[in-house]
Order: structure tokens, then sequence, then C-alpha cells
């Protein structure tokens, strides 16, 4: 039997942790394409392999990942697929006829056009958006147009471009959904096969937040984690700073947060972090308007950490109880702090429940199981549309 063939773009987020982890790879001028995509998958950063691998272990898919945002990657596609004639089509076509100057966008999108015919995909999976949703509508006849968003709309993204979107925001399943688009609820989740990768260290002292801070997405988030970094002298974090407001106010402007800060973190680094640590402070995009759900929860829950996130609605009914402790105010996180401190054994019994839990519910093998559904019903609509027209 024919496998379905599906191919994933995806980035290594932030680019700035991949930059930082390229230095150290001596070896990175040789290494083949494949043995580099699986060097990308095993720093475990953002979703990793967790939809291909599982996708991969039932018996009628292919499934591969392919990383934007990333010249190593791309050249090595390059490279493999041209062959002796890499220099030529780079020449012909990476540069501009009328100015002369290599274009890095066209070329990009040059490979990706021919990996994509290469490959022959029954379904592109953009889960992440650093090119224009526009792009992909060459590929429409003949292949189903997956997206997946949780943050605010990317520039020159649209709903209508794709055949199905999935999210984790009630709110734009809603706007998705009337403007005639296929919309799922698409829960985040935590992969079983990292915990062993995972080193079982002496827990610390430190309160720590990893995340993005500075933008309008981030406003509300910044505020409030500034206010921690100034009451808790153990706090630290790590993440990306951008700046937001007509101000312009930058991370120095912030003296506290700047002290406090850390660097740049991802994947399995990251998750030890939330492992060591005494606990990690969740806070909301501005934009989920009162919905508690973010990557961040299942991540910290699922690696056996210690999350603290502020109280939302849905978590009661989402959650169980004594899974995740929530807060509704810097006060009342302060307080929950000493007594969590103070009662190491209450503490211990919420992180259990809390990963037992996640890998119970939301463990990608499972959610896997329910996308294979949804992806074979979406290309039996698009089968029976076409065979209707």
């Amino acid at each position: 039997m024919k496998k379905l063939k599906l191919l994933k773009f995806d980035i290594i987020h932030p680019t700035t942790y991949l930059d930082e982890k390229k230095k150290e790879w001596k070896d990175l001028e040789e290494l083949p394409l494949d043995e580099y995509r699986e060097r990308l998958i095993k720093l475990r950063s953002n979703y990793s392999d967790f939809y291909t691998y599982h996708l991969n272990e039932l018996e009628d898919w292919e499934a591969e990942e392919f990383f934007l945002l990333d010249d190593d990657f791309l050249e090595k596609v390059a490279k493999k697929m041209f062959g002796s004639k890499y220099l030529l089509e780079k020449l012909t076509k990476g540069y501009s006829k009328i100015k002369l100057k290599f274009n890095p966008v066209k070329w990009q999108n040059y490979v990706l056009h021919r990996y994509i015919e290469f490959f022959k995909p029954d379904v592109i999976f953009v889960r992440s958006q650093p090119i224009a949703s526009g792009f992909w509508q060459k590929y429409r006849k003949n292949t189903l147009l997956v997206s997946r968003l949780s943050a605010r709309l990317p520039k020159q993204w649209h709903p209508n471009d794709w055949d199905l979107i999935y999210t984790d925001q009630p709110d734009f399943k809603t706007f998705f959904t009337l403007h005639g688009v296929t919309t799922i609820i698409n829960n985040q989740g935590f992969d079983k096969r990292v915990i062993s990768e995972l080193k079982d260290n002496k827990i610390n002292n430190e309160i720590v937040f990893v995340g993005g801070l500075g933008t309008e997405n981030f406003l509300q988030r910044t505020i409030f984690i500034n206010k921690i970094a100034n009451k808790i002298s153990n706090f630290k974090w790590w993440g990306y700073w951008w700046e937001y407001g007509g101000d312009g106010r930058k991370l120095k402007d912030f003296p506290i947060l700047k002290d406090s800060y850390q660097g740049v973190i991802s994947g399995l680094e990251m998750l030890q972090v939330y492992k060591d640590s005494f606990a990690v402070i969740n806070d909301y995009v501005d934009t989920a308007n009162g919905i508690g759900f973010n990557q961040r929860m299942f991540e910290v829950m699922g690696a056996g950490g210690f999350m603290m996130t502020r109280y939302a609605p849905n978590l009661k009914s989402d959650f169980p109880d004594n899974a995740l402790v929530t807060y509704k105010n810097d006060v009342e996180l302060f307080e929950k702090i000493i007594y969590f401190k103070e009662n190491p054994e209450e503490r211990e019994t919420i992180v259990k429940r809390g990963q037992e839990f996640i890998l119970k519910k939301y463990e990608y093998r499972d959610i896997v199981q329910s996308f294979d559904k949804d992806l074979k019903q979406a290309m039996a609509h698009q089968a029976n549309k076409k065979t209707i027209l």
C-alpha cells in the first residue's frame, strides 16, 4: 500500500538559540543532511519531531521535518538535491538578474519549491509561519495545506490560504470558522520519550520564568514578571526581548529584569531548568483573552517541574485539582511560594500528579492518533470536492 506523505515545516525557537548551538558544533560543515536534521531534532526545541515521529510509527504515513530560518539546513538540502549542479543552481536561481546580487529569499523559495516537488507530499503542515501563507497556494491542487496557530496573526497570513487550521485558542477557532475554514482545537502536549533524556538532578532554590517579554503581545506579562524580579532575590529568567509600545522601551529600562536575565534557552536545556527549579512561573500572552493554555504549561508539567500559573476560568475544568498551582496576582503568588517552601512534600505531590496527568491525557502519541484521523478526513473531503467540480 502506498504511504501518505507529510512534510512539516517548523523552526528551532528562538533562532538565536540555534545560532549559539551551532558555534559549539565543530563538525557542522561536514555533517550530511540526514545527520544534521537528526541533530536538530534531538535538541527537542519547539515541537522537535513530536508529530512526525509518531506519524511514522503508523503504517500508512511517511513524515519528514523541514527546518526553516536555518541557512545551514537549507544549503544541505540544496547540496543533496542538486549534487554536482549545486553551485550552478545557486548562481542561476539565487541571484537577481536585475541587481546581480544574491537574494536569499529567492534562493530559499526555489529550494523549497524543488524539494516539495521531489518529496511530493500529500500534506504540507506549516507549524511555524515565517513565510507568507500565499507561498503555499501553488501546491493546493494536489496537497492538503494545514497550519497551526496559537499566537498573534502573522504578517501576510490569511485563514483562507489553508484547508485545515489547528489552534489551541477558542477565539481563533471562532474567527477562522467564520471565514469558512475547517478549524480544530489541538492542544499542546508532551512527548514521553523526553523524560528519559533529562537528568535526575537535585531541586535547587530558584524561581524561574522562560519566555518572551517586551512586545505588545507580552505587555501585561512583562509588567508582571518585572514585579516578580523586583521582589524575589533568587529569580532568574531566560528568553528573548522585543521592544514594545510607542516609546520603544528596551530591556535596559528594566534594570532588575536585565540583571536576572540568563540568555536564550530552548529544548532539553530548557526542560532541565524546569525540572531542576523550585518553581516555574507561567503567564499567558495578552491575546489569550483569559484562556489558560500555552505550550509552557505542558512542557513544565511533563518534564516534572512545579508550575505556578496565572488563574484562568478554564483551568478548573481542564486540569485536575492539585496538578498545578494558580495565582491571581503577585501578592498571592509570593504567599504561595513561601507556603510551598515550608511544605516541600506538598510541592512534590503536585509535581507528580501534574506529570501523570499530562502523560495520560496530552501525550503526543495520542494527539497524533487524532491528527491522523483529521488529516484523512480532510483529504477525503478535498477529494470529494474535486469530484463534484
